[in-house]
């Protein structure tokens, strides 16, 4: 592709994170030209959206064409990428799957992956992404759907599995990663754990430093680090040995202990990690000594929103500028690499199933993989990774038995599958026999079955 091309963001009213999208696609001038459409079903968040980014258009000095609409058919027309970036209900369904399982003794730190909140997540987003991808097979068949939301990977493997639309997940968890590695190792700053809107808005502007060269290959949420070097000096070793400083364990106790134990380091955030393995949340009193500083990832979600809303207006009243420059996204790096056809790599997740093989072989088939992948005017290369240590492999697996029922449980309308789904999840098996797994089950499905019509009686 060598034009300007035409983005579509779905959900665009998440103002923020439309403002980091395209803050990131303004800082290349192979993007002049562009044509964005901001879609939302609040008319009023959207309004909104739409006048903020014509004023950091204004500022950037491009020639950029912003359109806002409520219609989706209409947004999607001629699209080159669509984006995705829906939260079904806002943060009031994410709250039920917080508090429901809490009574039963699951206690999520993010509950937007796995678990009961991913779970359910999972069964309200699925819906409306089919139909972003029904409405893509005849209004822009050829654009790429770029998925931004959680749960990731069986969003992203439902959309393989339900359209020829070609489809990519993004998540900036491995680059932040690495660049945390790096401050660990000392090979680069330190980058602290995002537990404040301040702390959060820093981390989007953290990089990898350019010497540092890593690999890795998982899940989303679960991606392993494979290779890491600094200036052609093999860090591994050093990263081996970092469960014993004792800095590095009192900021990431839970990724410390697995990397102790399984000799490999998890590419998700301690506080995510713990939500994905059996481990770490049994009761209270453990979670509060593997993770002394605590998430809250929805209570920090409320704060994140409510600071960028007074800057924002203080953006929108023009006396505050915008940022204008490249930042954690992957999303606008794939896009400039398309349309400039400058090569570059990200992390992605595809399917693990390509026309070349596997993108590694110790994985299930048919599921979702995050790799690296190459980018240029050609489209999407994914690196093929080989084979994962078995150990991690094994973990991954878990994961993915969740992730294959909650795939069959959206694409059939199959609740049998969802709650054979919650049964297999690490942290819920862990803490639950399966009677209570059936009562937390049905009491999530009464109180959220206004976001979930697709299985109505």
């Amino acid at each position: 592709m060598h034009h300007a091309p035409n983005i579509t963001i779905i959900g665009a009213g998440s103002i923020m994170f439309t403002r980091q999208i395209i803050s990131a696609l303004l800082a290349y001038p192979a993007m002049n030209g562009m044509q964005i459409t901001l879609m939302d079903i609040n008319p009023a968040m959207l309004g909104r959206c739409q006048t903020l980014i014509e004023k950091m258009v204004q500022q950037s000095g491009m020639q950029v064409q912003v359109h806002a609409t409520t219609d989706r058919q209409a947004a999607l027309r001629g699209a080159n990428f669509v984006i995705s970036t829906i939260q079904v209900g806002g943060l009031k369904p994410w709250q039920l799957d917080m508090d429901i399982p809490a009574k039963y003794g699951v206690i999520q730190e993010v509950g937007d992956t796995m678990g009961p909140g991913g779970i359910f997540r999972a069964l309200r987003h699925i819906p409306p992404m089919l139909a972003i991808l029904r409405d893509m097979e005849t209004l822009c068949p050829d654009a790429l759907f770029i998925n931004y939301a959680n749960p990731l990977a069986p969003l992203t493997w439902a959309a393989k599995d339900f359209s020829d639309i070609k489809s990519i997940g993004l998540c900036y968890g491995v680059r932040y990663t690495v660049a945390q590695l790096c401050g660990y190792l000392g090979v680069g700053p330190w980058v602290d754990h995002p537990y404040t809107p301040e702390l959060w808005q820093a981390l989007m502007y953290h990089d990898v430093p350019a010497d540092v060269d890593y690999e890795f290959a998982g899940i989303n949420h679960m991606t392993w680090i494979t290779k890491l070097s600094a200036g052609g000096t093999d860090l591994l070793p050093r990263l081996q040995a970092m469960a014993k400083d004792d800095k590095v364990y009192a900021a990431d106790g839970v990724r410390c202990e697995v990397l102790k134990f399984f000799g490999h380091w998890c590419t998700e955030n301690h506080w995510h990690c713990s939500d994905y393995l059996p481990y770490f949340r049994k009761n209270e009193a453990m979670i509060n000594a593997f993770l002394p500083q605590r998430w809250n990832l929805l209570a920090l979600e409320e704060q994140v929103r409510a600071a960028g809303e007074a800057e924002i207006t203080a953006q929108l009243a023009g006396e505050q500028d915008f940022v204008i420059r490249e930042n954690m996204l992957n999303a606008p790096k794939l896009i400039h690499a398309m349309v400039s056809n400058e090569r570059t790599r990200i992390n992605g997740n595809q399917a693990n199933a390509q026309p070349t093989g596997l993108l590694i072989d110790n994985l299930p088939q048919n599921c979702v993989v995050e790799v690296p992948i190459w980018v240029d005017g050609n489209g999407l290369h994914p690196q093929a990774m080989g084979t994962l240590p078995t150990q991690c492999a094994s973990l991954i697996k878990t994961n993915t038995a969740v992730q294959e029922l909650i795939v069959q449980a959206a694409l059939t309308n199959d609740l049998d599958a969802a709650r054979y789904a919650l049964s297999l999840d690490p942290v819920t098996a862990t803490n639950c026999t399966l009677s209570q797994i059936q009562a937390m089950f049905d009491e999530l499905y009464q109180a959220q079955k206004i976001w979930l019509p697709q299985f109505a009686d």
